[in-house]
């Protein structure tokens, strides 16, 4: 199998595990929503967490499946399966790179986040 497609097939087969790591961050209940139709997977939880761990959430999957199998083959080219691996991870970790950037730039220190159907929402605890 082509060095590409393999790659692109193990990004494909890593989206379910992608959820996954995202739900081993949740302390207490998590919720997975499967939607393969419209090419949906996603993870919520009525929990609240610091701004520093819902980062930690959003980012674990990303750092796990693309950026460090991406670094792994700049250092060692002849896994280029596993560069492309990378790098298609980490396109499809999007919508994660969206609610980090939301987080940093909208949440301010010492408040909440959680998870509520496709938003994240924060407040200021008394």
């Amino acid at each position: 199998m082509p060095t590409t497609l393999l790659g692109g097939v193990l990004s494909l087969a890593c989206a379910f595990p992608h959820e996954l790591l995202h739900a081993l961050c949740f302390k207490e209940d998590v919720y997975l929503y499967t939607n393969l139709k419209h090419g949906m997977l996603f993870v919520v939880g009525p929990e609240t967490m610091s701004k520093g761990r819902f980062i930690f959430m959003s980012l674990l999957p990303n750092l796990a499946f693309g950026f460090i199998p991406y670094i792994i083959a700049l250092i060692i080219p002849s896994q280029s399966t596993l560069g492309v691996f990378g790098a298609l991870s980490i396109a499809m970790g999007a919508g994660d790179y969206i609610n980090i950037f939301n987080t940093i730039t909208q949440v301010p220190k010492g408040a909440r986040t959680y998870l509520y159907q496709f938003n994240s929402f924060w407040y200021m605890p008394e």
